[in-house]
């Protein structure tokens, strides 16, 4: 064997003092990593609460017929279309108030709902049955009501929703909830 050109291994080499910076750099970033890392966490756990104003469903109706009364003139399908907004209206009150799902059912199956919930009274239930029949005839069998009709029948909405509001003695902190974010 031939050794002329071969050396012979070095020792280990130590790492020059210029270095030590590069341990702290990457000290810091670990730290600012933990510190970030804690505090979106941290901000993602804290609970922060809006305040929404829940609009009671005897409000929104009332309004909703006040809006009926105001464009009833200028409805562009007539007769009909006003009775289909009308009884739109109640069946969706009716809804949100007694949680019986109205905009859904038909008149005979709202009935039968109607029948058995014990927070309508017999003359409520009365009313919706005459209501929806009548509005039933106009929307579906071509029953053509006079002016006065229509008016006399938002009335009769208008004094329902009135009857069937629940009493509440501090208004104007129940329409208030909060809601975490």
């Amino acid at each position: 064997m031939n050794t002329a050109g071969l050396k012979d291994i070095h020792g280990p080499v130590s790492v020059p003092g210029e270095w030590w910076w590069l341990w702290i750099v990457l000290f810091l970033l670990c730290v600012a990593g933990v510190i970030a890392a804690w505090y979106f966490f941290l901000r993602k756990s804290a609970c922060t609460s809006i305040k929404l104003i829940v609009i009671p469903p005897w409000e929104k109706a009332l309004a909703a017929l006040s809006s009926l009364e105001m464009q009833a003139p200028y409805i562009s399908g007539g007769v009909k279309q006003y009775y289909f907004q009308l009884s739109g209206i109640i069946r969706l009150y009716i809804e949100e108030r007694f949680n019986i799902r109205a905009p859904e059912m038909t008149t005979e199956e709202f009935m039968d709902q109607a029948r058995a919930s014990t927070e309508l009274s017999t003359q409520h239930r009365l009313f919706l049955d005459n209501f929806l029949n009548v509005s039933d005839m106009v929307k579906f069998a071509r029953f053509e009501p006079v002016a006065q009709d229509m008016v006399d029948v938002l009335m009769a909405a208008r004094i329902f929703v009135e009857g069937t509001r629940p009493l509440i003695e501090n208004e104007s902190f129940d329409n208030v909830k909060d809601i975490p974010v």
